[in-house]
Order: structure tokens, then C-alpha cells, then sequence
């Protein structure tokens, strides 16, 4: 049966990427709709409800771009980004307008049904969210002075040459920090460490700031 209560409008340019998508979410049971543009999507089902899954780099309206006009028409939908490999920046400034997750293509087909199956059973409660938002800011608490500066440097996008020149260290340096980091936070990909830094909010500044601030002096010998 299918669950028209919760229907997922998929918005990607790739007719490939729309149909498997599709044909993988309606296996699960969801309604699934499908639109070529932003534009499309936005004449046809920018008030429903349900959820989005949005590509980034679209031609005419992108995926940012889109999502800021969800916004200025107070849609209810939830939103999770698509993004090339290489495209962090973009998909970190998706999720601070509001997107609740993003993929890196080509992504797990587990992953997704996963996480549409979760927002479908609306677990992600104000108090669910929470919790999470104190448990991860609990994981950034444990890194280093070093690695909370890698840590920014990855969330934004920045490849490990680039980390180490801003850092005054070696590129091989920063690798070592970025495993460190992943086992430490516990994530599985690039896209589960930026939902940990993200989903942790200013809960991770507040608890981290006063102790790293103590150790600061201490970055030199990292």
C-alpha cells in the first residue's frame, strides 16, 4: 500500500537519477513525483508536504536557489540536497538553510530509504533532535584544538593542501588529523561528519570554546 501521506518529489535534471530514484522509493511503498527543473517542481508542488530531494546544480534554477524560494513561500516540505562528489561547500550552505541531510552521488540506496523511512515516521522530534544535537556536540568536545581547526577546514570544503597551508602544517599532517577525526566523531563518510558538525549547532561552540581556548597555545606543537 502506498503511503500517499507522505509523498517525495524528487528535482534533478539527470532523467537517469529521477527514474532509479523513483523506481527505488516506490519498491518502498512511497508516492513518488518527479520534475526536470526547479521551476517545474515549483509550479506543480511547492506547498505539499512530504519530502524533497533536491539536486544541487541544476540548469536555470539551482538547487540553493530553490531552496531559498521554499523558504520565502514558507513550504512544509523537509529537504535533503543531492550533490556531486566535490560539491561540500554548496551542500553545507544547504543544510544551514534548513536541509536535514545531503548525498553524495552516487549514493547508498539503503542510506536514502533509510532516511526517508525515518522523516516519514516523523522520528526526528524537537526532543530526538536535541538529544542528537548534545550527542554530537559531546564527539566534537573530544578533539584537539588541531582537529576542531581541520574539522572547520573539511566542512568547508577545503582539500587537505589547502587546510595545511592555512594551518601551517603538512599535508600529510592534516591527514592524519582527518582520521582521527572521523574515528573520534565516529562518521562513515564526509557527508555523516558535516551532518555531525551541522546537527551539533552552537551546542559544540559553547562546550568546546572555554577548554580550547585554555589550549590554544598548545596548537604550535600539533
Amino acid at each position: 500500500m502506498m503511503d500517499i501521506s507522505f509523498p517525495v518529489h524528487i528535482v534533478d535534471d539527470d532523467p537517469m537519477v529521477r527514474e532509479s530514484t523513483k523506481a527505488l522509493l516506490q519498491g518502498a511503498n512511497f508516492v513518488v513525483h518527479c520534475h526536470p527543473t526547479a521551476e517545474c517542481f515549483l509550479e506543480r508542488a511547492s506547498k505539499d508536504r512530504g519530502c524533497a530531494l533536491i539536486d544541487l546544480r541544476m540548469t536555470g534554477m539551482d538547487g540553493i536557489a530553490l531552496q531559498k524560494e521554499l523558504i520565502e513561500r514558507r513550504s512544509p516540505l523537509i529537504v535533503i540536497v543531492m550533490t556531486a562528489y566535490g560539491d561540500v561547500p554548496r551542500a553545507v550552505e544547504a543544510m544551514r538553510l534548513g536541509a536535514v541531510d545531503f548525498l553524495e552521488k552516487p549514493f547508498d540506496p539503503q542510506h536514502l530509504l533509510q532516511r526517508i523511512t525515518t522523516l516519514a515516521e516523523a522520528v526526528d522530534t524537537p526532543d530526538h533532535m536535541q538529544r542528537n544535537a548534545r550527542q554530537q556536540a559531546a564527539l566534537i568536545d573530544s578533539l584537539t584544538p588541531r582537529e576542531l581547526q581541520v574539522l572547520r577546514g573539511i566542512v568547508d570544503g577545503l582539500a587537505n593542501k589547502q587546510v595545511a597551508s592555512d594551518l601551517g602544517i603538512s599535508p600529510r599532517t592534516v591527514e592524519t588529523h582527518r582520521v582521527h577525526i572521523m574515528q573520534k566523531l565516529q562518521a562513515d563518510s564526509l557527508a555523516h561528519l558535516v551532518r555531525i558538525w551541522l546537527g551539533a549547532g552552537h551546542h559544540s561552540e559553547s562546550l568546546t570554546e572555554d577548554r580550547h581556548a585554555q589550549e590554544a597555545v598548545g596548537l604550535k606543537r600539533s
